[in-house]
């Protein structure tokens, strides 16, 4: 039985991995690969050498997908915290104020966003007479998320010490929600930053492009030799690292 598990997780993962969206992606990671390639070296050997790169591509974009998928499921969440904090307000126990607040959010998001489809998993488990605040411990794993795991852990502490629930409840879903609305503000402000950062990191790879096609005569001392290809090598490494840091320094988080 356990083995079975664990075959259905590796397929599933290889399933993850292996989609249409990662095709398209590693077909133009090694379109990008071969381009610099012949870019830097002036050989589709140098493209052929860098292709491990275009791995390293579809990483960072599943990487970005994935971080910008908490992050639209973290801006819903905020609308799910006040939806409960409304109806713990208006009289309602955390379990129906949660399904409360599941038909509030469904006026809101379609369907298939992240909130709902997480909602409902929880009200399955509620109809099952499993506790919420397990469902939502649970939900908190999923995400991976620190807010949900603070909500997780104050509902947690609400519902067995049996304090005054609804007033440790607003006042950690006013908490939550003001750090979420602190983090917007911070990626609002930095937005032009990361622009420019994108355009410098750019700049030697469009320079060089620039040279190759007015005047590649430039450029001829540095194929097809040793100390060529060594100093274009560190400028592809160089642009690298300064790509990395650059994105290392600009990724706050609250």
């Amino acid at each position: 039985m356990k083995k079975n598990l664990k075959r259905l997780e590796i397929g599933n993962a290889i399933k993850a991995w292996i989609s249409i969206e990662t095709v398209v992606v590693l077909i133009a990671g090694i379109g990008v690969v071969m381009a610099m390639g012949f870019l830097f070296y002036d050989s589709w050997l140098g493209g052929v050498c860098l292709m491990p790169l275009a791995g390293l591509l579809v990483w960072r974009f599943r990487s970005w997908k994935r971080h910008r998928r908490k992050q639209q499921l973290l801006l819903e969440f905020k609308e799910l915290l006040y939806a409960l904090s409304g109806n713990l307000k208006a009289g309602y126990s955390v379990e129906n104020a949660w399904i409360a607040a599941e038909e509030d959010l469904q006026n809101i998001y379609p369907e298939n966003s992240q909130i709902l489809m997480e909602m409902k998993k929880v009200s399955k488990q509620l109809h099952l007479r499993i506790p919420i605040e397990q469902a939502v411990r649970e939900l908190a794993e999923r995400s991976q998320l620190e807010e949900i795991e603070s909500f997780a852990e104050v509902l947690f502490t609400a519902k067995r010490s049996g304090g005054n629930l609804v007033h440790m409840m607003d006042k950690t879903v006013t908490i939550i929600a003001e750090r979420i609305e602190v983090e917007q503000e911070i990626q609002t402000m930095l937005t032009g930053k990361k622009l420019e950062q994108r355009i410098m990191c750019g700049m030697p790879v469009l320079m060089l492009l620039y040279l190759r096609l007015t005047n590649s005569v430039y450029l001829d001392c540095m194929y097809h030799n040793g100390i060529g290809i060594l100093i274009m090598t560190l400028c592809l490494i160089g642009t690298g690292i300064a790509a990395y840091w650059g994105n290392h320094l600009i990724s706050i988080e609250v």
